[in-house]
């Protein structure tokens, strides 16, 4: 239970480096802060999600 749980963690953690990185990239490219955030929050939802699953596949998480 508590290996399953460290996993989610750092899924979580690596979602939200992903988003930081995209949003950093944004900005670089001279995108204003609310496409940042918008790019952060996609990133982050689509990282988490591709986790997730890949966890979920290899057996980390679920049932």
């Amino acid at each position: 239970m508590q290996l399953r749980l460290m996993y989610v963690i750092i899924a979580v953690l690596a979602a939200l480096v992903a988003a930081l990185a995209g949003s950093v990239v944004t900005v670089i490219e001279g995108g204003r802060p609310t496409a940042a955030f918008k790019t952060g929050a996609l990133t982050f939802a689509g990282s988490l999600t591709l986790l997730i699953v890949v966890m979920g596949a290899l057996g980390v998480v679920g049932s």
